[in-house]
C-alpha cells in the first residue's frame, strides 16, 4: 500500500472543497459591501430613477446585507441577478 492512507486523502480533499466554497463566499460578500449607495449609483449610470445597468429592468429584489433582518439592503435586478447598489440606514452611513 501507499504511504498515504486513504482516510486522510479524503479528509484532505473534504478540507479543500470547503475552503474553496468559503473563499468564493467570501467574495460574493466583499461585491456586496463594496456597491455604491442609490444616489452614486444613480449619479455614476446617468439615471434619474433606478433601473438595472445590465437588462434596464425596473423589478428589483432586496436581502439584508448579513441576514434577512438586516437594515443595510443590498439591491440587485429580478431579472438578471446583477447586483446594483446598497442601501445604508442613515445612523450608519460611512
Amino acid at each position: 500500500m501507499s504511504d498515504f492512507p486513504l482516510p486522510i486523502l479524503f479528509i484532505m480533499a473534504v478540507f479543500f472543497t470547503m475552503w474553496l466554497i468559503l473563499r468564493k463566499f467570501h467574495r460574493i460578500e466583499q461585491r456586496k459591501r463594496a456597491l455604491p449607495e442609490l444616489n452614486a449609483y444613480l449619479y455614476a449610470n446617468n439615471q434619474t430613477e433606478p433601473r438595472c445597468s445590465a437588462c434596464e429592468s425596473t423589478e428589483f429584489k432586496d436581502e439584508g446585507l448579513s441576514h434577512g433582518k438586516d437594515e443595510r439592503r443590498i439591491v440587485s435586478c429580478a431579472k438578471c441577478d446583477t447586483l446594483l447598489y446598497r442601501i445604508v440606514p442613515p445612523e450608519r452611513a460611512e
